[in-house]
């Protein structure tokens, strides 16, 4: 009789909370990913704005005298800030430069936007 007595008292929805606790968990495992792919996204961006910036300057003492020889100081100090120099057009004086950086492959964002490339451009020059 006391066994019966026990089933009476066990409702249906025992262990329902657990089940909610799992799923919360759940969302907040994916939000903390997709959170990390965006900083990771952002701060791509930021090292390619920051690479273009200083090859546009390191190829601007040459772009008067040395057009090849500013585009090449460009693309070992684009190198050097981990981008790579897409493009470099020396004109009057001037340097203007694209480079890109690429994401990590283990990037989940890089992954959903299929390769995603952040690309940067900067000028530097007499203007």
């Amino acid at each position: 009789m006391a066994r019966r007595g026990l089933r009476c008292r066990l409702r249906r929805d025992d262990g329902a909370a657990v089940v909610a606790a799992l799923a919360l968990v759940a969302v907040l495992a994916v939000c903390a990913l997709a959170i990390g792919a965006v900083a990771t996204v952002v701060a791509a961006r930021s090292r390619a704005g920051a690479a273009a910036d200083l090859a546009a300057l390191a190829a601007a003492p040459d772009a008067l005298l040395a057009p090849a020889a500013a585009c090449a100081d460009a693309r070992d100090v684009a190198a050097a800030n981990g981008a790579e120099l897409v493009s470099c057009t020396v004109a009057d004086g001037d340097v203007v430069v694209v480079v890109r950086v690429r994401l990590p492959r283990a990037s989940p964002l890089a992954l959903l936007a299929g390769g995603a490339v952040p690309e940067a451009a900067a000028r530097a020059g007499l203007r």
